[in-house]
């Protein structure tokens, strides 16, 4: 009787602290957790491309955060509070089940003074990349 008392304590514990834990990650540190959106739309020189796209909101909706992995391996940080972009790297950065947690905190990001291209439609980021192309991320 005392052992199986001592098991549905542990067990108990163990949920409790799996249970604070996951709640600590997702609703404390929102400037670290993005999440996968389904909207939006990433062309390549005016091509449709295949993209993965997060979005984390670290300080409300108006400065939301969204990380574009594009399937050749680039990947675009770009923030809507300053309109501006750079370049990210998949070592800074954990892809998990719904999301994608950053290793730092994306209001502390150093975004280097890199402004878009001129809009053409609305809510549209256009990226000038090395090789002479343009990535267009439109929500």
């Amino acid at each position: 009787m005392k052992v199986k008392w001592t098991r549905r304590k542990g067990l108990l514990t163990a949920s409790l602290i799996a249970v604070g834990t996951v709640w600590l990650w997702l609703d404390l540190y929102p400037a670290h957790w993005f999440r996968r959106i389904d909207f939006g739309a990433v062309k390549v020189d005016g091509h449709p491309v295949d993209a993965d796209i997060f979005l984390a909101e670290p300080n409300g909706e108006a400065e939301a955060i969204a990380l574009v992995r594009l399937k050749d391996g680039r990947d675009y940080f770009l923030d809507f509070g300053e309109e501006r972009w750079r370049r990210g790297n998949r070592s800074e950065y954990v892809r998990l089940f719904g999301g994608v947690w950053s290793l730092r905190s994306m209001p502390e990001s150093l975004y280097p003074e890199q402004e878009p291209l001129p809009f053409r439609n609305l809510n549209e980021f256009r990226i000038p990349t090395q090789n002479g192309h343009e990535v267009s991320v439109q929500f």
